[in-house]
């Protein structure tokens, strides 16, 4: 809500400058950005973040009531758009963090209360050891005051199997202790395996982030990847340079837990529906096989043509097009994973 506050009088300023002056996409988007990471648990965990991306947007805010029609305008207000993305990304990744580490913490009370259970059971199998070896002991004592045979050997004879049943229990208590250190072993493995995954996917999110825009949506993660940094105009094969890009991404993915992704391919309006359909899907195949080949499981991985049919930009500039010929990966939350 302080963000919002804050951002309003600034806003208002600019429309009042800008009356004459249509506002650039990029700021549009910078300042949607930055509300949006605002609202979300980076205003909490990741402050420091959030506030590099407000101070970003102040200078494209400035710079646009300075020189509202000069590049340098739209330069500011997408390094305010990254890092707006950047400290939402790293907030999100943030609250994932504590929501395992509350997780874990659950865990290991559970395992503390197991093996308090199993040590209080210990302690009264001995408790029942020492009171049937007393009981022997007093059967002992009656047997020596009796004069049959008979007696002395069916008393010797229960004696016996009440030793032989002490000794079945300590060997099983034996047993338990083993089992006990076995499953306290494996805990901490499982601990330092997940501590281990919980970084990898961490380091792994942020380096997605630093290639590209990387955002939360309903659907999961998406990664977007400009069209014009991989395909050239109306084709469907990868520029070399895309390639380089693309083994970034792909070392990225590998490292985060398998999960399932879709690589949706986006064109601008120009061209019929048909042909833009096409060439959509004909990219977004091409990006899914590249993963493939660098060893994300096929399984786990689908492709989508969108045609020109999910715009982010307006088709009637250049630059508007160029931003709606992208391919986007949504990376599944694990939840969606696993159903």
């Amino acid at each position: 809500m302080k963000t919002v506050h804050y951002l309003m009088p600034l806003m208002l300023v600019t429309l009042m400058a800008g009356c004459a002056t249509v506002t650039p996409n990029e700021l549009v988007n910078a300042r949607s950005a930055y509300l949006h990471a605002s609202s979300g648990p980076a205003q909490q965990l990741v402050p420091a973040d959030l506030h590099k991306a407000r101070t970003a947007l102040d200078r494209a805010e400035q710079a646009f009531l300075n020189e509202p029609d000069s590049y340098k305008t739209k330069d500011l207000a997408y390094v305010a758009l990254r890092k707006s993305e950047q400290a939402d990304a790293l907030g999100i990744m943030a609250a994932d963090k504590a929501t395992r580490e509350r997780a874990n913490i659950d865990f290991q009370r559970q395992q503390t209360a197991i093996m308090r259970q199993t040590k209080q059971d210990l302690s009264d199998s001995e408790r029942r050891e020492a009171d049937a070896r007393a009981e022997i002991d007093r059967q002992a004592m009656i047997a020596q005051g009796k004069k049959e045979l008979s007696d002395s050997r069916k008393q010797t004879a229960e004696a016996q199997a009440e030793i032989d049943k002490q000794a079945a229990l300590k060997a099983a208590k034996e047993k338990a202790d083993a089992e006990l250190q076995r499953q306290q072993a494996d805990t901490l493995q499982a601990q330092q395996e997940l501590r281990d995954s919980e970084k990898r996917a961490a380091d792994a999110l942020a380096e997605l982030a630093s290639l590209a825009s990387l955002k939360e949506e309903e659907r999961g993660l998406v990664l977007t990847l400009s069209g014009s940094v991989l395909f050239r105009s109306a084709e469907s094969t990868l520029l070399p340079n895309a390639q380089v890009k693309l083994d970034q991404v792909a070392h990225a993915l590998l490292a985060i837990r398998a999960r399932n992704l879709i690589v949706e391919g986006h064109t601008d309006s120009q061209g019929s529906d048909a042909y833009n359909q096409g060439l959509s899907q004909r990219r977004a195949e091409v990006v899914r096989d590249y993963l493939v080949q660098k060893g994300y499981p096929a399984d786990r991985i689908q492709a989508r043509g969108r045609g020109e049919g999910s715009p982010i930009a307006n088709n009637a500039s250049t630059e508007g097009r160029a931003n709606n010929r992208r391919v986007e990966i949504v990376i599944e939350r694990e939840a969606q994973a696993s159903r």
